[in-house]
């Protein structure tokens, strides 16, 4: 298939956008929350959503007025509009290492920047609409790479030490020949993870909708409150050292702890300067060192593919099904496993045949991103904003992952949604309490990469009830296609809707509705992965 280019992209103007008036003459400073700054080196959390043109010429979206209604929407997120930075390091004051703040209020501050674009192919060319692509079963999604529909643009801290000056929101409204629109957010990923991205946009979409309708702008209401989420650690953050019995329960928690400063060796040239101890530090006391990171496993200059693959609502639940067999260890009081530790589980055993280790004895990761919002006491409240994430790690060997490892004749799912579901469930308050000390403790929280990719390595981020295509800007038209941003990396895995939901939003459960699932893979893994029979192994009917 021939892929995009984007030479057809052409920039049509670039601006910064302020609060109207309010916030700014007040100069605020507020350090980002222990996960905040765990993130920092991050993707982007981003996405892209593409809306087909209107019947007529007064019905379809207008970039102008879009960008109207973000001026208003601004005004409720003055901290995303203000400068990203690090905080001096002074451990004689008592502030540490690698720790960031964001400053808002001044008329100079950097804003939120705002690309205009326009597209001379349309978009029916460029992307099928939901119906066809589940209908395929898989689509090619290099064929319309996002990456190539948005313009450049340098954000505070992203892929770089550099923030001056520097935003760290960009949006783009491109607008195609057809008269369909596209619009993209990109979020430097300390300032928000998903929950936060589709605050603002839905918050942007509510305030587009009421100014169309001519009727009164609905009250936003973001948090911006990074204390909130510090407070849910346990012990004393401020001391000196460490609480030895929560350092105890946090080194009890299955995830990755691969050190940055410990692996250097092996390091590909484009990552090695963040495997070098900062000049500051030279002399301190970095503790003991962490996991080298496994560079052998991950070839990071192989290109990817990336397919989305579509699977039913009867296809979801016949590998539920499947994985809440008993496993040949059953464990007392065991949770039950739930429709998308299933999902996961099918999805690894297909990327682990795939990769050629079905049979392998060793173990194979995966990294599954989990929020903190809902499982801390009380739950903080959904409309908190910044990046209150972490990554807990799920190992098997290749056989029980695949499969061949159960001792009850077929291959079954239970015993990988098993183990997802098992180190899923230790995450508890009082666990995350002491997560959060350790991490506050940190000589550097950057340091720490809870993940990896490669060979025997996969990151699944989930955005099942956010409902993606339920952003809607005016005219009760869903997007033709949301593409949630991801790297182009091996491993890289991403669950959300499939397309426009059939019940009425909050009415019916994500499982009841086609499923995407966005792999990101090395080509001739990938081939292997579309041609397995296993792929449709529960396919309706």
């Amino acid at each position: 298939m021939q892929h995009l280019k984007n030479d057809s992209l052409q920039e049509v103007s670039r601006v910064r956008l302020l609060p109207i008036s309010g916030t700014v003459g007040t100069v605020h400073t507020t350090p980002l929350s222990i996960l905040d700054n765990s993130v920092v080196r991050f993707a982007l959390t981003s996405a892209v959503w593409y809306f087909d043109p209107g019947d007529d010429a007064t019905n379809g979206l207008s970039s102008t007025e879009l960008a109207d209604s973000l001026q208003i929407t601004v005004y409720s997120y003055p901290h995303w509009t203000g400068q990203l930075h690090w905080l001096p390091y002074n451990p004689a004051a008592g502030q540490r290492h690698g720790r960031v703040a964001v400053t808002h209020g001044s008329p100079n501050d950097p804003g939120i920047e705002l690309i205009q674009a326009t597209h001379a192919r349309s978009l029916a060319s460029l992307v099928p609409d939901s119906e066809e692509r589940i209908a395929r079963g898989a689509w090619d999604a290099n064929a319309c790479p996002s990456a190539h529909l948005l313009c450049p643009t340098s954000l505070a801290l992203h892929n770089t030490d550099e923030c001056a000056g520097q935003p760290c929101v960009s949006v783009q409204l491109t607008t195609f020949v057809c008269g369909g629109l596209a619009v993209a957010v990109r979020i430097v990923h300390c300032i928000a993870d998903a929950i936060a991205l589709f605050q603002f946009v839905k918050d942007w979409s509510a305030v587009h909708r009421a100014r169309s309708a001519r009727m009164p702008l609905p009250r936003l209401a973001p948090l911006f409150d990074p204390a909130l989420v510090d407070g849910e650690a346990a012990g004393d953050l401020a001391c000196d050292a460490p609480d030895p019995t929560l350092l105890a329960i946090e080194r009890s928690l299955p995830m990755h702890r691969y050190d940055w400063w410990a692996s250097a060796d092996g390091c590909p040239a484009p990552m090695r300067d963040a495997t070098q101890v900062p000049d500051v530090l030279r002399g301190a006391d970095l503790g003991p060192p962490g996991e080298p990171m496994p560079w052998a496993d991950w070839d990071v200059f192989a290109p990817a593919a990336h397919f989305l693959v579509y699977f039913t609502p009867g296809e979801v639940r016949r590998m539920w099904e499947d994985a809440s067999q008993p496993t040949s260890t059953p464990t007392t009081g065991a949770a039950r496993v739930s429709r998308l530790d299933a999902l996961l589980a099918f999805v690894w055993r297909l990327v682990v045949r795939a990769r050629g280790m079905a049979r392998d004895p060793a173990l194979v990761n995966m990294a599954v991103t989990v929020g903190l919002r809902s499982r801390v006491a009380p739950r903080l409240p959904d409309n908190v904003l910044g990046s209150p994430i972490t990554l807990v790690r799920v190992s098997l060997p290749g056989t029980e992952i695949a499969g061949f490892g159960s001792e009850l004749g077929a291959p079954t799912l239970a015993a990988a949604a098993s183990a997802i579901r098992a180190a899923m469930a230790e995450f508890t308050p009082a666990a995350l309490g002491a997560l959060l000390h350790e991490m506050a403790h940190a000589v550097n929280p950057q340091r720490t990469w809870r993940a990896f990719l490669g060979r025997r390595h996969s990151i699944v981020t989930s955005w099942q009830n956010l409902d993606a295509y339920g952003v809607d800007f005016g005219g009760g038209r869903a997007p033709r296609y949301v593409d949630a941003v991801m790297p182009s990396m091996d491993g890289c895995l991403h669950v959300m809707e499939a397309g426009p939901a059939s019940a009425a939003p909050g009415a019916g459960r994500w499982y009841d509705e086609p499923v995407c699932v966005s792999l990101h893979l090395v080509e001739n893994v990938m081939e292997s992965l579309l041609k397995d029979p296993e792929l449709r192994k529960y396919r309706d009917g």
